[in-house]
């Protein structure tokens, strides 16, 4: 049986808590796990400040949509919005192996998000970046 929920939020960097909480009822709900859930709330904070900090002009208004949908072991999220276009899959793997003073600023939050998921895929779509991410859930 699928479950399926969806969130939709202002583009300001208090609606944070927002998906926390949102992401904690369905821990509840859906019984993800504590493991689990803290890998979403890394993944979702890490897209939601970056697409607040760069994603729309300074002071322009704008909308994120959170949907998540769960079957057969396979959580899938969808994290979309109405910025500017931008692919985050073009961010080219961060060399972690490179000592800290010598690698560039920026890319640690995609190699986290890369690390954390099964498939990655992103898509714009009637004026919105469309990130969707899998992942297995025990």
């Amino acid at each position: 049986m699928e479950k399926s929920v969806k969130l939709t939020i202002t583009n300001e960097q208090s609606e944070l808590d927002a998906i926390v909480n949102f992401v904690e009822n369905i821990e509840l709900e859906w019984r993800l796990g504590p493991k689990t859930t803290g890998e979403i709330n890394l993944m979702l904070e890490e897209l939601f400040i970056n697409t607040v900090s760069y994603g729309y002009s300074e002071g322009g208004a704008g909308t994120v949509e959170i949907g998540f949908s769960l079957s057969d072991g396979i959580l899938t999220l969808e994290f979309s919005d109405d910025g500017k276009s931008f692919d985050p899959l073009s961010i080219k793997e961060a060399d972690t192996g490179q000592d800290i003073e010598l690698r560039g600023i920026g890319g640690l939050g995609m190699h986290l998000i890369r690390k954390l998921s099964d498939k990655i895929e992103y898509k714009r779509l009637n004026g919105r970046n469309i990130l969707t991410i899998t992942k297995k859930v025990d």
